[in-house]
């Protein structure tokens, strides 16, 4: 019997989500580096994970879109710039893959394991909840939208 050690490297994916060409094309190696996914998702399952939560990002923009018809994409649409990245383009690409995230710690709550183990991955994983709601605030940011409405009752 042998021990193979693993580095848990997290290569390099050159696969990309095709978006609607309004909304910016998706790199899925831009996705597992900012949000942390490490290897053992593979690029089928990581596809299918990006391409829905895009899917619901953009249904979720299609009133505001319709009234930036005069802009051919997000990256032309007036945003302050950071750098080469508009804030749009940038808020728009947080939104999508913080509900990618949630998705993806919804469903590897499947494998079954033990008790320890899955108090330990509970510890060290933040809740979809987290995911959904940072998701959320970078999709109000997007669209000038107030963090909170608040009245006097």
């Amino acid at each position: 019997m042998s021990f193979v050690p693993n580095n848990h490297n997290t290569p390099a994916t050159d696969e990309t989500v095709s978006n609607t060409g309004f909304y910016p094309d998706l790199s899925l190696d831009e996705f597992k580096k900012s949000m942390s996914v490490g290897n053992d998702n593979d690029v089928t399952r990581l596809t299918a994970i990006v391409t829905e939560a895009m899917i619901e990002i953009n249904r979720s923009l299609m009133s505001w879109r319709d009234g930036l018809l005069q802009y051919a994409s997000l990256d032309l649409v007036p945003a302050i710039m950071y750098g080469e990245t508009s804030e749009k383009v940038f808020l728009y690409k947080t939104a999508v893959f913080n509900r990618a995230r949630a998705l993806l710690v919804e469903t590897r709550k499947d494998y079954d394991s033990t008790k320890s183990g899955r108090d330990k991955a509970d510890q060290i994983e933040l809740p979809a909840d987290d995911y959904y709601r940072a998701s959320t605030e970078a999709l109000n940011r997007l669209i000038d939208r107030p963090r909170s409405t608040i009245e006097l009752i």
